[in-house]
């Protein structure tokens, strides 16, 4: 009985230990990301609300101060945590909804849509056959149901990351990171954690033309507590995923990009006064096919027999040889 608990104590270290550094997760434990190049943020993310809807962060689709919808056509990248031409299903998006900000000043405008969510509609369902990892969606707390609290764990999926004694130029590293990370993060003190990144970011909006002072509800600071790495720095339309939930997402514009030392990001919440007529009138289309329980989403992370290690070797990406998982890389 003694060496059982033993084992379990190193078991629970080992993983207490091992989610404070971005890794990458179990195949498929992570079903409900997405990427596509933005034309406004170089790369983005975002998350899958049902098989045919996707959440991410306006600033990825849409000029903050321009008057006109940008409707230029995107393609989203599902079914695949590896970023290459080869990998995943492309699929077109038909329809961006954004909230409707046209009658406010340019300033105004700029900061609304700086910290505000945009909902992709993709022509088709992709069937699990065709996918290297089947589509599910992940449940949303947009009622803030949620009462979070100081240091609760949570955790971050995106494909960029500044580890510890990187630099932001050369860009290689972070932008070469081909394999999708997790990282679990807690919740901390806005004016402790955050106060830079909060200068930087009202700095950022002056830029847009708005002079007034932000609204300090609505936001959370993660921090990486062992200061190993900058939680999905740059990966816009990042969720935070809290309790098994989408709880907020990276959508603060480029003030955060100056501010790479400090080990925390400022996070907008699903739940803001300011989201809550749009994600009430988008909530039509959420349908997470699943709910999954928040310990056995965290343990899923981790059971992982794939050792395929890709990242940083880029002359190997264009050489890779066609096979089952690398022939869906089509647009549907």
């Amino acid at each position: 009985m003694n060496k059982l608990k033993i084992l379990f104590l190193i078991g629970a270290c080992f993983l207490q230990c091992k989610g404070r550094e971005p890794f990458k997760p179990t195949h498929g434990s992570v079903p409900f990301m997405v990427n596509f190049p933005s034309r406004y943020r170089g790369l983005c993310a975002g998350v899958l609300v049902s098989r045919v809807t996707v959440l991410t962060a306006a600033v990825c689709v849409t000029n903050p101060q321009a008057e006109i919808k940008d409707n230029r056509p995107i393609n989203v990248v599902v079914g695949s945590s590896y970023r290459h031409p080869r990998r995943g299903i492309r699929v077109q998006v038909t329809r961006i909804l954004v909230p409707n900000l046209s009658k406010l000043d340019v300033g105004k405008r700029g900061y609304l849509m700086s910290k505000s969510t945009a909902v992709l509609l993709l022509k088709r369902k992709v069937p699990d056959i065709l996918t290297e990892i089947p589509l599910r969606a992940i449940e949303l707390d947009w009622r803030g149901e949620e009462q979070l609290n100081l240091q609760e764990e949570c955790i971050m999926v995106g494909w960029h990351f500044f580890y510890k004694g990187d630099k932001i130029y050369p860009i290689d590293k972070y932008l070469l990171q081909r394999n999708v990370r997790v990282q679990f993060l807690n919740i901390v003190k806005k004016n402790l954690w955050c106060e830079a990144l909060t200068i930087k970011f009202q700095k950022a909006l002056t830029n847009l033309g708005f002079h007034g002072l932000i609204d300090q509800d609505g936001r959370v600071c993660i921090r990486d507590p062992d200061r190993t790495a900058q939680p999905c720095h740059g990966m816009f339309g990042a969720p935070l995923i809290c309790r098994g939930k989408a709880i907020g997402m990276m959508m603060s514009p480029d003030g955060q990009w100056s501010n790479c030392t400090g080990f925390s990001n400022l996070i907008h919440l699903l739940s803001s006064a300011y989201l809550n007529s749009f994600m009430k009138c988008v909530s039509v289309l959420f349908e997470p096919e699943e709910k999954v329980p928040w310990e056995a989403m965290k343990k899923a992370l981790y059971v992982d027999s794939n050792t395929e290690t890709y990242d940083y070797v880029p002359e190997f990406y264009d050489t890779i040889t066609s096979s089952s998982a690398s022939e869906s890389g089509q647009i549907v």
